[in-house]
């Protein structure tokens, strides 16, 4: 078995494509979407070089066999191994690899923290036994995920004025202006140009309002193995909150996603109260999707010092 780190583009798409066959071969539970990996990479991870943070095995033919993403800056990593490797030593030892990997990169960046948080959904009994036989311990219900079968979608329509528009890297002005105002000021042209133009990045589609700024956002990744998308994030610009803005951008991604990748289903979480989840699943519940499980929160006491 050898360890690899990320060097190019070619090895983000080689731990997808792993990850995706594992999806077939074992259902989403405890796996990532495919988006997930580049999103939390090029965008949550935004400031740090992607080679300290992600990381992945090879068998002896040159096959991937698990991957890791560190998130020192969460206090986090994601681990995520081939179902024929989950619960054996060596997802124990890569475990702990991650675990020391996750406090060295926290040291070298000056990050300080007492614990190691780890996300586990509940759908799998086995796999939270396996968390807790390593110290760790329930902290809170951190997200939900939900479902769409394309069983049924409803009828919803932009107000009068407004257009969908496919954003490209020139818009990096507007995308930012409207990340900043659905969810934390942290954007600027330059910044989510970066994060826009990264190897990452497969569709980000904007509604544009009469002023020509844009209104709502989302992001879309699809997972043609598994005829699947993920939605990361949806968000809708504060200005333009309760007119259905937000609603009318999922369905039509919805309807043309599936009309251009031929979908079974499409995923998409939201926090628990209080964390401002009430309107997001309200959204998504309009919209015709289902809860499927919920993901939770356990940690270990780590320290970096």
């Amino acid at each position: 078995m050898q360890a690899q780190s990320y060097q190019q583009a070619e090895d983000l798409q080689r731990v997808q494509a792993a990850l995706m066959r594992w999806v077939r071969q074992a259902g989403h539970c405890n796996y990532l979407h495919k988006g997930d990996i580049g999103h939390r990479l090029f965008n949550g991870g935004y400031g740090q070089r992607p080679q300290d943070m992600l990381h992945y095995w090879t068998d002896d033919a040159g096959g991937i066999i698990a991957f890791a993403s560190l998130y020192p800056q969460w206090e986090s990593f994601d681990l995520q191994v081939a179902p024929a490797l989950l619960f054996t030593d060596l997802h124990d030892a890569l475990f702990g690899w991650c675990e020391q990997a996750t406090v060295d990169f926290a040291r070298r960046i000056d990050k300080k923290f007492d614990e190691l948080m780890i996300e586990a959904c509940d759908c799998d009994r086995r796999y939270i036994a396996f968390v807790e036989a390593r110290g760790y311990i329930h902290r809170a219900h951190s997200l939900t995920m939900t479902r769409h079968d394309y069983d049924w979608l409803p009828a919803a329509s932009l107000p009068a004025g407004f257009r969908f528009h496919d954003a490209a890297a020139a818009d990096a002005a507007r995308l930012a202006d409207v990340h900043n105002h659905s969810f934390s000021n942290k954007w600027n042209a330059e910044s989510y140009g970066e994060v826009f133009r990264a190897p990452h990045m497969e569709r980000e589609i904007a509604v544009v309002a009469a002023d020509d700024r844009f209104a709502a956002f989302t992001n879309v990744w699809v997972d043609r193995l598994n005829r699947s998308m993920l939605f990361e994030p949806v968000g809708t610009h504060a200005d333009f909150r309760r007119r259905g803005i937000g609603k009318a951008l999922m369905v039509y991604a919805l309807k043309r996603m599936q009309a251009e990748h031929d979908l079974k289903y499409a995923y998409v979480c939201h926090q628990p109260p209080p964390k401002n989840a009430a309107a997001a699943a309200a959204l998504y519940a309009a919209v015709g999707f289902k809860k499927l499980h919920d993901i939770h929160e356990y940690a270990k006491p780590i320290r970096t010092e």
